[in-house]
């Protein structure tokens, strides 16, 4: 296998890359979507793609950041916030999406 493919594949630089730039237009397109036609549901969609994007952020940063150090320092509860900090976002981060969805096209079918 190519060599850079085959670093591509086993880091998930690309996937990465372009989960959050397909998170950030979804965001900007319902922030538009807002703006010009004041859709609820819109900001529902924009409130839903800001949450994945954090947890997606979250997701890649945190190994450089969590050390041993800091879960000792944090305890028990703030280890448990930080393991289900991501599973959170990432669960009403797609219902907002969904969510806004629907009441979008509710709203334009009410229109």
């Amino acid at each position: 296998m190519n060599l850079l493919l085959e670093s591509i594949v086993a880091n998930g630089l690309l996937f990465d890359a372009l989960g959050i730039i397909g998170l950030g237009v979804l965001a900007l397109a319902a922030l538009r979507l807002v703006r010009k036609s004041n859709s609820w549901g819109g900001s529902m969609m924009g409130y839903g793609a800001v949450a994945l994007l954090i947890a997606r952020l979250y997701i890649l940063l945190s190994p450089h950041f969590i050390s041993q150090d800091l879960l000792a320092a944090i305890g028990p509860l703030g280890i448990s916030m930080t393991v289900a900090l991501p599973t959170l976002l990432l669960t009403f981060g797609l219902a907002g999406v969904v969510w806004g969805l629907w009441g979008h096209e509710k709203w334009l079918r009410e229109s």
